[in-house]
This record gives structure tokens, C-alpha cells and sequence, in this order.
């Protein structure tokens, strides 16, 4: 610890200088300045646009067109970003170089449609620069419109190794970065991992706690019967793309002052300041949606006040009302500038939200009648706050808070039939009760209720100075995350249980007496660009401390990690630059896998079920079990990069080799638990009464009984190649090419170990049952998409085609080990078998059968999938979209070796439409 004290002081006050784009910008000795004016106008009729917003954000310097829309301004020498905003228009975003001549003239002309501008993006875009390192990809809100997701999920296919897929809200949607599909716990780690932050603020998950009890005979950590997305990322249906601006997303190695991820951090911008009013409808065959949205002000020289909303309803099939989605979400944002040197910014944030998802009643489902609800109240009050000290801004400190609270619950219901005698006990201790004949027949009705709470609280500093011929910008930051959750919890009858088997019992419980989640963190950066000669260097390098349910400031209940990350970059030649990068990320556990509910064992020592009730009577010894929790910890990831890009004119190409490995992810594991009980027997029967016992037992007897508890033992190792290249429409008549392709390879599995429990579940336990090492799983994918983007400004036109190609897709089962590494005995002990003598003959009996299938390797042959999208503006304001996934209806059968089965690939054709109508003052 006293080493990172040191580390943050001596990042603290070093001498440092900022550049915004430190590719490209060039420091001197000399302080020189640069007169930029210009004119802003309206595109077609070229009217001048007064009172529109110039900003420069990397010198925080800004003024506004007078009447004429003409403006000048004094700003540092160098090359920086100019930023042009005026309500109702798309806002405009260049790069302006003054390190040739003093004195720029520009001519700025805006458009009240992206379609009609000449330049449009419509793909992810890299970004490069050392407010972000690693690999970004930036999607704005062209992208966004043009793409017509439903959800935040759908954006993500624009981003290189991801596939197509059909715009669906009927089940949680969950993040895949970087990874390619192997096993269900190395997908939820992934999105768990992954990091959604709005407006700078963390986006939290870890309280939820909507989750049931698994059955023995579905795998473990199963989902429960409701829509839930507990113990994994945030569920991205939650995220209308109609409130996002624009999003970042971070898949290399990130900023230190990003925490509570492994995988990557997606940065989303809210929809805020001077927006024209705007209603918008979206329609395909398994949805309905509308939006609103606008704004007034720009929140610097005016006050900015906006408003954004989003009503749908999505159902998984159009031809029965049964699996339905509705989401309701509003957001309001006030921005303002304080006092007249505008140093004090501030943003204030309220969200509310509505989820219900829910499966009705199947009237033909006369037998179990089933029916499920997932519902979830969400509001959330943010704030982002900035002071910038001196005349020159260089000396800033940030203040982000957030609250948000939640109000969750999960609803099942269905008729349980049971066969033969149900002996039920509401014992919540290990003890012998009398307990009691449940029903064969009845209907549960369960119920998980729960109320997370976050709070969250970031302050940093960052300091900007020049030494010499060298950019420089600390940054050092405090971060306290707070995650609890109090409610009724999981409540149901006790005489009428949800599905259970194996004595395996179940009790109601409340989420009130769960600790809350508590991370505190540090960290310190120091970013710098420079030159070599007449080549540009960039560095950027970070510390980051966590503490996890801190009991002092250098230990932590559930420990502690402490992360460094680097990013370095360097220009070859001209145009060619090398980028390389190293770090540790962290994940925190969430409260579900900290604390996830004790387990309850209910043997019988004694049955007689008479035919007079008051003759009957059941002995039932319950035995509880609390997974030890005490040695969970953050799980980590080890990530690497290397690459090469080339930006210049109208051509982009960049080349990234990356290896991530991830360990001690979460997961939940099988395991046995003994149950030592006494079978007492009768000495007589009354009439009327009970029976009488003899009160020393039979016999003495041992139970296996099995539950499942997390463990941090999976592992996902992942390897690829990304490819990116983007042809500008300057030099193709408009139409543009983008190219992207991905080959991944992913090794999933899980260090633990793997015990035999469905032989406790036959007819008769056998004397020992193995215990084995387990398997891993492997895929490598190599897939393509080629992007042919016709832009037509004069008729406000994009056309869009996406040929996307799954050249190669391949999957196997390694080290596959079928000899027992130990074995449990009918007593319950656990013994392990020697290295040397686990393939005797001697443990024969528990050596597993392995067939032949289940090690062969698939192969499917390569995949084409082609989509259209079609965007066109109208007069006044209005524009409207089309779009058609798989055009050519192309879903191949492919018949598994593995298990013979025909596997339908490709979603079906499908297709949707858009309108939005601007409202001009």
C-alpha cells in the first residue's frame, strides 16, 4: 500500500501538459496563438445561423455567431477540435490545424438532416486518442438511426467479429465482445465484465438478486422461470438507442479511471442541450415503438433543458399474445454554466423507467398453467460536475454522483404434481421436527421481490502543464460504489413449494439481512505525448486500486486487487502508426454470488400416513447448508494489444492482434453435502393418536444430498485478429466501403472440479461416486462484413449493404480426462486418488464412459447473410428508414456429427420500418 501512495503523489505532481488529439498535436517552447474565424449557414438556402455554439473542448474555450452567423476566436496554436451546435441541427465536428498560418478562415454550413450533409456515418468508427486508449469504436447517432436497433445490443454488430442478428426484446439481451459463443458461464462472465457507463457513470447490476433455486435435474445456476439477468451484465433491453447520442466502445485496454470491468467499458453520451423536437416510430413484425425528444439551450451560454422518452411494446410472436415486453423509459437533462468565466459546469440527470416482461396464461396448457412476470421500476437522479481553476482552464476537478434505486419483481406460477408421499418441514435450523403431508397436487405461486439501491460517488483532479517538448495530463481520482438490496425477497408458501426433488427442501427468504456491497477505489494516470525526431510518441499509464467491502484501507472483506495499465503508441512513417497495450481489469462479485441463500436438506426418520389425519405422523431431520462465501474474489483479466493503423485522406486501415485471458470467473458448482440422520421405528398405534416411537433410533443412516454453490474457478482465454478499413466518399462519387473481419479463438473452462451427482439420484446410491477434472471447450471463428454505403445529400438518400461472411466456425471438446481424479463414499467422505493410480483398474466402477461423439469436432461450412438498409429525409423535417436482415431468405440446414441433429443457421428474413418527424419552431 505504501507503494501506491507513492505512486498516486508522484503521478500527482509531475509537470504535465494536455493535447487533445496527441497524434497529431505539436508542443513548442514558444506559447503561440491563432485567430480562427468564420461563418456559419444554413445548408440549403444559405441563410446565416446566428446565436449557433462554438467549442473548442480541448482548451474549454467557446463563443457563439452574432446576426450575421459569423464569429472569431482566439485559441492556441496547434491542431484541435472544433465543435458547432445550433437547435435542430445536426451538429458539425472538424479538425482545425493553425501550426501553418495564424489566421484560419472557415465557412460552416449545417444541416437540419445528417442525410442531406455530404459526409455521413453510418459504421463504428475508430478513435484514437489519449483521452481513450486502446481500441475505441465510436457509433454516433447516424449510426444509431440508420441502423434501427431496437435495442443498445443491436449496435454492437457494427463492431468487427459480430453477427447479425434479427431485432428481438423477447428475452434479456446480453454483450459478447471479443469472445466467440462457447459455454453458457463464459458468455455471462463476458457480459458481466463489460462495463456500461452513462454520461461517465457507471451503469450497476451487482444488487440484483432476482433469482430461484435450481432443481437438480437442470445444470447449475440455471436461469429462473422469470426474465432475470441476476449475477450477470445489465441487461441491454433496458437502453432505448432513441436516449443515446452517441457510444464508445473500449474492447482494448482502458483508462485506469474505469473500474468493475474485465472484458471492456461501453461509453454512452445522452441525448441533451438544443435538440429540434422530434417524434419517432418504429415498426416491424415483432414490435412497436415510439420515441420523443428535444431540447433547448446549449448549457453554456444558456441553460440546457431536454427531454427524451420511449414507449414499446415487443412480442416474441406475432400470431399469439402470450410472451409480451413493454418498456416505458423518460430522461430529462439540465445543463448549465456558472458564473461569467463559465468555470463551474454542471449536468443534472433524471431517468425513470418501467420493464414488464411477462408470459400470459397458454389456453391450451390445461395441465401445468403456467405463467411467469418480470417487472422493474428503475429511477435514477445523476449528476456531473466540473470546476476549472485559472485563466487557462488547466487545473480541473470533477465531481460524479449517481443515485438509483429499483423495484424488482419476479412472479411464477404453475400445478405441481408429485408422486407418491410429499413430506414438507418449514425447519430453518439443523433439528428433527415433526412435519408434516404435503399435497399432491397443487399450484405454487412464488414470488422474488426485491429493491436494489446504488450509489455512487467519483472526484477527480487533472492537471495540465507543459515541460518542454512534451505533453503531459495526471489525473488522479477516488471512486466509492455502493450496491445493496432490501426487500420481501423470495416468498411463497411453504405447504405449496416451487418444483423440488432429492429431499431437497426450500424455505421463503428475505433479501433484508444481506450485507451491501461496498468497493473503494484509487487511481492515478499519467498521460503524455511527445516527439522523437519528427515522430510523434503517445503514453499512457495507470494504476488502479480496489478494495471490495473494505474493513480497513488496505484490506478488504472479499479482498483486493490492484490493476496497472499501459498504452503506448509511436508513428513509423508517415501516416503508420504502432500502438501497443498491457493491463489488469477487475471484476468485482455481485451480491447473488456473495450471498446466495442457504440450502435445505429434509430426510424423514419416520413416516406413517394413515387414513384418519389424527393417526398420521411424519419425523423429518432438516439439515442446513450456507456456501462459504469467504474466499470469493474479484475475478481478473490479463488483456494485451498490439496494432497498426494508417489514417490519412479519404483511407483508413488498421490491423489489432489482442490476447485476453480471464480466471477466477464466477459460476456455480455441484456439490455434496452428508446428511447424518436416525430412522426411528413404532412400539404402538393408538386409535386416534399418533403413533408412539421407541426413542432410540433403528439405525443411523448418512444422506448424499447435492446444491449448488459459486466457486470463482472458470477461465476464458481469448485470441484473435481484428481488421478494419473505411474508403471516404471523396474519392468513390459518394459511395463508400467499410471492411471489417475478426478471427477469435475462445478456450473455455473451469479449474474446478466436476462431482458425479446424478449417480446419487438412481435407484440405488452406489458405495462411491467420482470425482473428475473437467473438460474444456474450444471455438475458433473467422467471419467478415463488407459494407457498400451510396449516399446521396441532394436527395437526403442512404443506402446501405451488408454482405456478412462466416468463413470459418469451428468447436471441440480438450482435455477430456474420463479416469476419477477422487470419490466421495457413501459416508460422505471426500478422498483423492494419487495421480499415478487414477486409470487402475481398482477405480474401474467410477471411470466415466466417454463416446466417441462427444469429442468430435463441427464444422460447419461457411455462411452468407446479406442485409439492406434504406434512410431517406423528406421536406420539413421528416425522414424515415427501411430495412430487410437476410434478403435472399437464406437458412441452410447443417446436420450436427455430434448428435445428428439438423441445425437451422441464419435468422429468418425479417424487416422493419421507420419514421421520425422533426417539429420546427
Amino acid at each position: 500500500m505504501a507503494k501506491l501512495i507513492v505512486f498516486i503523489f508522484s503521478c500527482f505532481f509531475l509537470v504535465s501538459q494536455t493535447a487533445l488529439s496527441p497524434l497529431h498535436a505539436k508542443s513548442t517552447d514558444t506559447y503561440t496563438e491563432a485567430r480562427i474565424c468564420g461563418i456559419v449557414t444554413e445548408l440549403a438556402t444559405s441563410e446565416p445561423l446566428p446565436a449557433a455554439v462554438i467549442l473548442f473542448p480541448e482548451h474549454d474555450i467557446f463563443t457563439t455567431t452574432d446576426l450575421e452567423g459569423e464569429f472569431c476566436v482566439t485559441i492556441p496554436s496547434g491542431i484541435t477540435t472544433l465543435r458547432v451546435t445550433h437547435l435542430g441541427m445536426v451538429p458539425i465536428e472538424l479538425t482545425v490545424d493553425t501550426r501553418a498560418e495564424q489566421d484560419v478562415v472557415l465557412e460552416l454550413r449545417m444541416a437540419f438532416s445528417a442525410l442531406n450533409m455530404e459526409e455521413i456515418s453510418v459504421t463504428a468508427t475508430a478513435v484514437h486518442s489519449l483521452e481513450q486508449p486502446g481500441t475505441v469504436r465510436r457509433i454516433g447517432r447516424e449510426a444509431i438511426e440508420h441502423t434501427q436497433a431496437s435495442s443498445l445490443a443491436d449496435l454492437f454488430e457494427l463492431l468487427p467479429g459480430q453477427l447479425s442478428g434479427t431485432p428481438a426484446l423477447s428475452g434479456p439481451r446480453q454483450s459478447l465482445l471479443r469472445q466467440v459463443p462457447t459455454t453458457a458461464e463464459a458468455a455471462r462472465a463476458n457480459a458481466l465484465g463489460t462495463g456500461i457507463f452513462m454520461d461517465g457513470i457507471p451503469i450497476s447490476n451487482n444488487a440484483n438478486l432476482q433469482d430461484d433455486v435450481t432443481i437438480l435435474n437442470a445444470a447449475p445456476g440455471s436461469l429462473p422461470p422469470f426474465a432475470s439477468v441476476a449475477g450477470r451484465g445489465v441487461d441491454l433491453r433496458e437502453i432505448p438507442p432513441d436516449l443515446i447520442e452517441s457510444l464508445e466502445v473500449v474492447q482494448g485496454i482502458p483508462s485506469a479511471r474505469f473500474g468493475d470491468i474485465t472484458t471492456g467499458a461501453v461509453l454512452l453520451q445522452s441525448r441533451a442541450g438544443a435538440m429540434t423536437p422530434q417524434l419517432r416510430f418504429r415498426f416491424n413484425p415483432n414490435l412497436i415503438d415510439a420515441s420523443f425528444s428535444g431540447g433547448v439551450g446549449d448549457g453554456i451560454t444558456s441553460t440546457g433543458l431536454s427531454f427524451s422518452g420511449n414507449l414499446t411494446q415487443s412480442s416474441a410472436d406475432p400470431r399469439q399474445n402470450l410472451d409480451i415486453f413493454n418498456r416505458v423509459t423518460g430522461q430529462a437533462n439540465i445543463s448549465r454554466a456558472w458564473f461569467a468565466n463559465r468555470a463551474l459546469r454542471t449536468n443534472f440527470r433524471f431517468q425513470a423507467s418501467q420493464f414488464l416482461d411477462e408470459r400470459r396464461r397458454d389456453p391450451q396448457d390445461e395441465v401445468s398453467q403456467r405463467v411467469r412476470e418480470s417487472q422493474d421500476r428503475f429511477f435514477q437522479f445523476a449528476t456531473n460536475n466540473s470546476y476549472a481553476f485559472r485563466r487557462d482552464r488547466s487545473h480541473r476537478i470533477s465531481l460524479d454522483t449517481n443515485f438509483s434505486l429499483r423495484q424488482q419483481r419476479g412472479f411464477f406460477a404453475e400445478n405441481i404434481t408429485r408422486v407418491g408421499l410429499f413430506p414438507l418441514s418449514d425447519a430453518l435450523t439443523d433439528t428433527t421436527i415433526i412435519g408434516t403431508f404435503g399435497s399432491t397436487d397443487y399450484r405454487n405461486e412464488t414470488t422474488v421481490e426485491g429493491n436494489p439501491l446504488n450509489i455512487y460517488m467519483r472526484l477527480e483532479y487533472t492537471n495540465r502543464l507543459q515541460a518542454g517538448n512534451t505533453l503531459h495530463i495526471p489525473v488522479i481520482g477516488f471512486e466509492w460504489k455502493h450496491d445493496s438490496n432490501r426487500g420481501e425477497g423470495r416468498q411463497f408458501d411453504v405447504l405449496r413449494p416451487p418444483r423440488q426433488n432429492f429431499s431437497v427442501g426450500d424455505r421463503p427468504r428475505s433479501f433484508d439481512d444481506i450485507p451491501a456491497l461496498n468497493v473503494m477505489s484509487f487511481y492515478a494516470e499519467h498521460r503524455m505525448a511527445g516527439y522523437w525526431g519528427d515522430r510523434v510518441y503517445t503514453l499512457q499509464a495507470g494504476l488502479r486500486y480496489d478494495n471490495v467491502v473494505p474493513q480497513s484501507l488496505t484490506r478488504g472483506r472479499f479482498g483486493t486487487v490492484l490493476a496497472p495499465r499501459i498504452n503506448a503508441g509511436t508513428e513509423l512513417f508517415h501516416g503508420i502508426n504502432l500502438r501497443a497495450g498491457y493491463g489488469i481489469t477487475a471484476k468485482a462479485p455481485p451480491l447473488n454470488m456473495l450471498f446466495p441463500g442457504p440450502r435445505f436438506f429434509d430426510v424423514v426418520n419416520f413416516s406413517n400416513f394413515a387414513t384418519d389425519p389424527d393417526e398420521r405422523l411424519i419425523l423429518i431431520t432438516t439439515s442446513v447448508v450456507e456456501p462459504d462465501n469467504s474466499q470469493m474474489r474479484s475475478f481478473q483479466s490479463r488483456k494485451f494489444e498490439t496494432g497498426l493503423f494508417y489514417d490519412r485522406s479519404a483511407v483508413y486501415l488498421s490491423i489489432t492482434v489482442f490476447d485476453e485471458k480471464t480466471t477466477g470467473a464466477f459460476g456455480f458448482t455441484r456439490d455434496v453435502h452428508p446428511v447424518v440422520f436416525d430412522r426411528f421405528e413404532a412400539v404402538s398405534f393408538p386409535e386416534g393418536a399418533p403413533p408412539v416411537l421407541n426413542p432410540e433410533p433403528v439405525e443411523t443412516r448418512t444422506f448424499l444430498g447435492a446444491f449448488d454453490a459459486p466457486q470463482n474457478s472458470r477461465f476464458i482465454h481469448n485470441r484473435g485478429v481484428e481488421f478494419e478499413s473505411f474508403f471516404n466518399p471523396r474519392l468513390m462519387l459518394l459511395s463508400s466501403l467499410s471492411f471489417n473481419a475478426a478471427l477469435i479463438n475462445t478456450v473455455a473452462g473451469d479449474d474446478g472440479l466436476n462431482i458425479d451427482t446424478n449417480r446419487l439420484f438412481g435407484a440405488a446410491v452406489p458405495d462411491r461416486i467420482g470425482i473428475y477434472s473437467r473438460e474444456q471447450t474450444e471455438r475458433t471463428r473467422l467471419s467478415t462484413s463488407l459494407r457498400s454505403i451510396h449516399h446521396v445529400p441532394d436527395l437526403g438518400l442512404v443506402i446501405s449493404l451488408l454482405a456478412q461472411t462466416v468463413w470459418l466456425d469451428r468447436d471441440r471438446r480438450t482435455n477430456v480426462n474420463p479416469n476419477a481424479v477422487g470419490f466421495i463414499t457413501a459416508g460422505g467422505d471426500r478422498v483423492m486418488i494419487p495421480e499415478n493410480e487414477q486409470g487402475s483398474d481398482e477405480f474401474a466402477d467410477i471411470r466415466l464412459l466417454v463416446s466417441d461423439s462427444f469429442l468430435i469436432e463441427e464444422q460447419p461450412p461457411q455462411l452468407w447473410l446479406f442485409n439492406l438498409r434504406l434512410s431517406k429525409s423528406f421536406r420539413g423535417g421528416a425522414e424515415a428508414s427501411f430495412f430487410v436482415n437476410n434478403f435472399f431468405a437464406s437458412r441452410p440446414l447443417f446436420e450436427s456429427r455430434r448428435t445428428g441433429a439438423l441445425i437451422r443457421r441464419n435468422p429468418p428474413l425479417f424487416f422493419g420500418f421507420d419514421l421520425s418527424v422533426r417539429i420546427r419552431p
